[in-house]
């Protein structure tokens, strides 16, 4: 088959929008495979008479092709307009495929947010998987939460200049109370200050611990004159809700979560900080020191860290030292 010099065009801008994306290989494979309609999909399968009903296995609406698995399905719309992105898939003109969908992304996102739509296509494509073969339905936030998963930074690293990184964490113990732990580091990873809180006898979720310890955070990065700080979780529920809130895209009814992100919202708006999701690893002085808490209380250090987070920091200096 002879292909014209504007679809070759095409096809080499979608294949470097995939490729250069910031993902994964395995969520950018994903993303080229179903470009390449070579996902197995039902309507492919009955093609090649391997099955006989097309119809979709999450929505059990219409035919199962790529287009619908991954974008036009009702349910899977949810997850494109829930996401950072904000995608609202019935605006799109003209998107009929993955590719389409793909070639009008490029011409408008960075690296980083073409890595986001690889991720959300192969977690949107494993709860088709999961839903078809082990009839379990993921939600909305589950999806988002795999995908922030395997997009978030593995390991620590150091802010730009002029910028302070504020990772934190919360530990919660049964009948025993929330700790919370939070170190502030500049551009070379220097450490400006650390602090451990405990709220006694009060267990909460863990996304709302995790959202009462930035609460703190940021109350603490205040008081100590910090702007332009970027605050750092591990956990993906709370950052998947922050999304959410800053969006404009909260739940209908105001839950104690969305209260406490509408008012760290409010704190940080003007202040040049910023909230992002990183792997457990990258924010392991953060939870060491909300562990430490249940023997210090509230505590703040200036430019060093309680000795139980010592090694955590130091193992956490080539990665600056690489920067």
């Amino acid at each position: 088959m002879v292909h014209s010099k504007s679809v070759l065009d095409s096809e080499a801008k979608v294949w470097r929008g995939i490729w250069h994306a910031e993902a994964p290989a395995r969520c950018r494979s994903v993303a080229w495979r179903a470009c390449k309609e070579e996902l197995p999909v039902k309507s492919l399968l009955v093609q090649k008479r391997i099955l006989d009903d097309a119809t979709c296995p999450c929505c059990g609406n219409g035919a199962e092709t790529t287009a619908h698995a991954l974008l036009h399905c009702e349910e899977i719309k949810r997850v494109w307009f829930a996401s950072p992105l904000g995608l609202r898939v019935e605006a799109l003109s003209g998107v009929t495929s993955v590719s389409q969908l793909i070639e009008q992304c490029v011409s408008v996102l960075d690296e980083k947010a073409m890595g986001m739509v690889c991720a959300i296509i192969w977690s949107v494509w494993h709860r088709r998987n999961v839903r078809l073969w082990k009839d379990k339905k993921l939600d909305c936030k589950h999806v988002m939460g795999r995908a922030w998963s395997v997009i978030a930074r593995q390991k620590w690293a150091p802010p730009p200049v002029q910028h302070v990184k504020a990772n934190f964490g919360a530990v919660v113990r049964d009948s025993v109370g929330t700790g919370m732990g939070v170190v502030f580091r500049n551009s070379l990873g220097v450490v400006l200050a650390s602090g451990t809180n405990l709220l006694e006898d009060e267990t909460f979720e863990p996304e709302i611990g995790g959202a009462l310890c930035y609460k703190w955070a940021v109350e603490q990065s205040g008081e100590l004159g910090f702007s332009n700080v970027i605050f750092e979780t591990d956990c993906k529920v709370l950052h998947s809700q922050w999304n959410l809130i800053t969006e404009g895209k909260g739940s209908s009814g105001v839950s104690f979560l969305d209260s406490l992100l509408e008012d760290c919202k409010v704190m940080i708006d003007g202040t040049g900080s910023s909230f992002s999701l990183v792997r457990p690893t990258a924010n392991k002085v953060a939870q060491r020191l909300a562990a430490a808490a249940f023997d210090y209380g509230e505590k703040i250090w200036m430019k060093v860290v309680p000795e139980e987070a010592s090694l955590d920091l130091q193992s956490d200096m080539p990665a600056s030292a690489d920067k």
